[in-house]
């Protein structure tokens, strides 16, 4: 019998295989989901309540894509007077759509901790193209909105070198999302 031991039981190739089909079901169950909310709820709030659950997580032994990481500073690209909810609905008329797959971020400003609000990206060749321009969004004191951009490979199209951070350029892209965005400075 396929998938059973001598003595009756299950083979360990067939439990993983088990496994691997459990979590199968479960990603094709919860990916459907999480885009159902995400639209309904906008995906700003998934991504911020993950961000504040996974920062509650000790940094020791936590890989870096389940980690909430501090903005790179020389991301720092300016602050727009609109509010960070006006900002979100401002950036697809210039071209950005909202990420959800990306790093969690969040600094400290006065002992507090302020988290992204915010993760867009623009690709000037298409959903498919080589490059993009990533900006994130943090609400400022003020009520305004902190931009942070860097320039980038297409996870979509490059994943590898997306991660190695191969061609990746904080100067393009916090110019590239000057030119993008109207009031920012």
């Amino acid at each position: 019998m396929a998938g059973r031991s001598a003595r009756g039981g299950r083979c360990r190739g067939s439990r993983a295989l088990s496994a691997a089909v459990r979590l199968l079901a479960v990603s094709v169950l919860a990916v459907p989901l999480a885009v159902l909310v995400g639209q309904s709820i906008g995906f700003w709030r998934v991504r911020l309540a993950f961000a504040k659950l996974l920062a509650l997580l000790p940094d020791d032994g936590v890989p870096n894509h389940v980690r909430v990481l501090p903005p790179p500073a020389d991301e720092y690209a300016g602050t727009l007077p609109t509010t960070p909810g006006e900002t979100r609905e401002r950036l697809p008329e210039h071209g950005f759509s909202e990420l959800f797959r990306a790093y969690f971020h969040a600094y400290d400003r006065d002992e507090e901790r302020v988290f992204e609000v915010g993760s867009f990206v623009h690709r000037p060749e298409g959903r498919f193209g080589d490059w993009q321009v990533h900006v994130r969004l943090f609400p400022a004191p003020d009520g305004s909105t902190e931009v942070w951009a860097h320039w980038e490979r297409n996870p979509y199209v490059a994943p590898l070198a997306h991660l190695r951070r191969d061609g990746y350029d904080t100067a393009r892209g916090r110019r590239m999302a000057a030119e993008l965005i109207d009031d920012l400075g």
